[in-house]
C-alpha cells in the first residue's frame, strides 16, 4: 500500500507538470525536467501517505480483532479453548496465521 500511494501520487505528478507544460508552450528538456522534479516529490509525499494510511489499517485492525475476541483473550492462560481441543482431539496440527508462530512445531 506505502508503494502504490508513492507510485500513484508521483506519476499524477508528472502527468500533470507534462500537461501544464505543454499548454504553456515551454521547452521539452524544461518541461521534462520539470515533471521528472514533481514526480520525486510527490513520490516522497505519497510514501508518508501511504505509511500513515498503512499503520492506521493495522492499529485499527488490532483492536477490531481485541474486540471480537475479548471473551478468548481474558481465559486463564492454561486453559485450553474449544477450538484447540477440537484440533487436538483429531490429530492435526495447529495452524497460526502468517506470521505466527505455533508452539511445538
Amino acid at each position: 500500500m506505502v508503494r502504490l500511494c508513492g507510485a500513484c501520487l508521483g506519476l499524477f505528478a508528472f502527468s500533470i507538470a507534462i500537461i501544464q507544460g505543454l499548454m504553456a508552450n515551454n521547452p521539452a528538456e524544461t518541461t521534462l525536467v520539470r515533471g521528472l522534479e514533481a514526480m520525486f516529490v510527490f513520490c516522497l509525499i505519497g510514501l508518508c501517505v501511504g505509511w500513515v494510511a498503512q499503520r492506521v489499517l493495522d492499529e485499527h485492525a488490532v483492536r477490531r480483532h481485541g474486540e471480537m475476541f475479548k471473551e478468548v483473550e481474558e481465559d486463564e492462560p492454561g486453559q485450553q479453548t474449544q477450538t484447540s481441543i477440537s484440533a487436538d482431539a483429531r490429530g492435526e496440527p495447529a495452524r497460526a496465521a502468517p506470521g505466527q508462530v505455533v508452539a511445538g512445531t
